[in-house]
């Protein structure tokens, strides 16, 4: 692409496209292409889908954590998943609790 860009003769000098920018000129079926790839695009709407995206997930996750812990209650077997969703589990809470611990040692 750079050799393009230096036998393009509208190339200007270095620094100069700062202070006489280079003007874009469309013919009426670009820019009407353009106009209309613009209007597919979310333009800043993306957000709250997100938000709705991530509370769905965080509720999936604790359903499948309630039925994990409802399946140790009765005392059925775990899945490989459900185990390794524990062990996981665990391995956050005592790094927590850990953080904690050495918190309160350099605070006290």
């Amino acid at each position: 692409m750079d050799r393009y860009l230096t036998e393009d003769r509208r190339r200007k000098a270095e620094g100069e496209h700062l202070e006489h920018p280079v003007r874009v000129r469309f013919t009426d079926s670009e820019l009407d292409e353009l106009q209309a790839a613009a209007a597919m695009q979310t333009g800043g709407r993306l957000a709250p889908y997100l938000h709705d995206l991530i509370l769905e997930a965080h509720q999936a996750r604790k359903e499948r954590h309630a039925q994990m812990l409802a399946d140790l209650a009765e005392g059925k077997p775990l899945s490989a998943e459900s185990r390794e969703a524990a062990t996981l589990m665990l391995q956050r809470m005592a790094e927590i609790g850990l953080m904690r611990s050495v918190h309160q040692q350099l605070t006290a």
